[in-house]
């Protein structure tokens, strides 16, 4: 008995000692806290989607599973814009060989483009089979313009990449992953339609709350993507959320790359690119 009881003490120390460290990151534990929040919050409004038909309501989801398997293949690809830069940037700082990259005569953008190339040729793989796997066993058709379709890809793309350069920005400097970019990545799945229609959050959660989905650029790539493939839109039809797009590239890109190239030439002046 008393060597059960010195045992559960153990036990005991060892939890409190845990939760202590995982609250001194206080954030991140928020952020855990608010996933599970998100969660059951997006399966709330997934529920919705089939009640008192209102599936005939919104175009794009008079299939759900045309419009789940586009979501899905499409955001894993903006996820990688967005994520891929940081990663590589906390991949090199964790062995080491990141002052030895960046003290190479490589400039901004050829470091930016080359960090990132490998994962956007997975997720390629990856988000096609989710577009092969619902044409070959579920009969899915896809339908439109397909390079209009692969012109919002790019664009989108692009464009949480340049968010992603704000993120690696701060890994450069901070030595840490960027809390507020896992928080985008959620809000971004939440709001931008990947897994319902976002019409739905202004029905049950207000415009207020709807207007978040309006700010995010995913929300116009990926309603401008099933417009043309489930839809069968042409150019002319999807021109509002395609010039939005092109704004906020416009914007992004620029501001990133410069604010990225200053993280660089900080990190090297203070001579932190070894650090970790």
């Amino acid at each position: 008995m008393n060597r059960l009881w010195r045992l559960l003490r153990r036990v005991r120390a060892f939890v409190v000692r845990d939760f202590r460290l995982a609250l001194s990151y206080r954030l991140q534990f928020f952020f855990r806290i608010l996933e599970v929040l998100l969660f059951v919050t997006t399966f709330f409004f997934i529920s919705k989607i089939f009640a008192a038909g209102a599936v005939k309501e919104f175009t794009q989801w008079q299939n759900p599973l045309a419009a789940w398997i586009t979501g899905l293949a499409v955001m894993s690809y903006f996820m990688t814009g967005f994520s891929s830069l940081a990663n590589s940037i906390r991949q090199e700082q964790a062995q080491g060989t990141l002052e030895g990259v960046l003290m190479t005569p490589v400039s901004v953008q050829t470091f930016v483009l080359a960090s990132s190339a490998y994962d956007f040729v997975q997720v390629t793989f990856t988000s096609s089979l989710y577009l092969f796997f619902g044409w070959l066993f579920f009969g899915v058709r896809f339908q439109g313009n397909y390079a209009l379709a692969l012109l919002f890809l790019m664009l989108t793309t692009l464009v949480l990449a340049s968010i992603g350069i704000l993120s690696a920005s701060f890994a450069m400097v901070f030595k840490r992953g960027d809390p507020f970019g896992l928080l985008l990545g959620i809000t971004s799945t939440l709001f931008s339609g990947v897994l319902f229609p976002p019409q739905l959050i202004r029905q049950y959660a207000g415009p207020g709350v709807a207007s978040i989905s309006r700010a995010l650029p995913a929300t116009y790539g990926l309603d401008g993507i099933r417009r043309v493939l489930l839809e069968g839109q042409t150019f002319g039809q999807v021109r509002e959320p395609l010039l939005t797009l092109l704004v906020f590239l416009a914007v992004l890109m620029p501001f990133s790359l410069w604010v990225f190239a200053r993280a660089v030439r900080r990190a090297k002046h203070e001579g932190s690119l070894i650090q970790y």
